[in-house]
């Protein structure tokens, strides 16, 4: 049976909840499924109302709500979307059951350093899983190629990239036939807080729904990015208006 989807300015999302979205995934990699999961929030949405090219993307993706605005325009559509699945958290659950299914783990992206301490850091949080190999995005167009191969070779079930968005999808979706895995993720920032290289919110903020506030107080050369966030509002309300008339 197929879950329903709620459909946000043109893209479709999951509406599992957190741990049925866990469940589900952990499913679809043990019956050997493959995944390509983006965690979308308005900047990605809008991005995708804009370019057909990444729509594309987006429409063959699993897409789960990261970002409170997504079930804030649920709610305002009546659509069943009642909470996030943020893609640390998401990194997190799905490593615990790596370590319960000794899966193996590749990790790409992020800067030498950052996916150094984050291997280390994942590979002591869940020694059962199996890390078989990580480097950093900061590679050049010819080396693909063989960084492809090299993730085909080592199969595994977990493939998390951290290439920043859009490029991370795109690249996933360009190299999903040869890559023999089970389950892609753009992960952007994750590896970061992982890492400890930035702090997460604190939960008093994530509670009130307030991470993007803390997120661009602590940076605010993220405020160009925010932007999508009103326009995204606007956007969600005239298109209801206009379905209504």
């Amino acid at each position: 049976m197929t879950s329903p989807v709620a459909n946000i300015l043109g893209v479709s999302f999951t509406t599992r909840g957190f741990d049925e979205t866990v469940a589900h995934l952990t499913q679809r990699i043990d019956s050997g499924e493959q995944t390509h999961v983006m965690t979308a929030n308005p900047e990605i949405v809008m991005l995708a109302k804009g370019h057909s090219a990444f729509r594309s993307i987006v429409d063959q993706a699993y897409v789960v709500p990261d970002g409170i605005g997504i079930v804030y325009a649920a709610k305002w559509t009546n659509q069943p979307i009642y909470e996030r699945v943020t893609g640390v958290e998401l990194v997190e659950a799905l490593m615990a059951e790596a370590h319960k299914k000794q899966w193996n783990v590749y990790l790409l992206g992020a800067t030498p350093e950052v996916i150094r301490l984050a291997a280390e850091k994942l590979s002591n949080r869940y020694p059962q899983a199996r890390i078989v190999g990580y480097r950093d995005g900061y590679f050049r167009q010819d080396e693909e190629e063989q960084i492809v191969r090299e993730i085909a070779s080592k199969k595994p079930e977990l493939l998390f990239v951290a290439m920043g968005s859009p490029r991370q999808d795109e690249w996933l979706a360009r190299y999903r036939d040869q890559l023999n895995a089970s389950l892609m993720m753009g992960v952007g920032g994750t590896f970061d807080v992982i890492s400890g290289k930035v702090k997460r919110a604190p939960l008093f903020w994530q509670k009130l729904n307030l991470e993007w506030l803390y997120r661009l107080m602590a940076t605010p050369s993220r405020w160009k990015r925010q932007l999508a966030i009103p326009r995204f509002v606007w956007t969600v309300f005239r298109e209801k208006w206009r379905n209504r008339s």
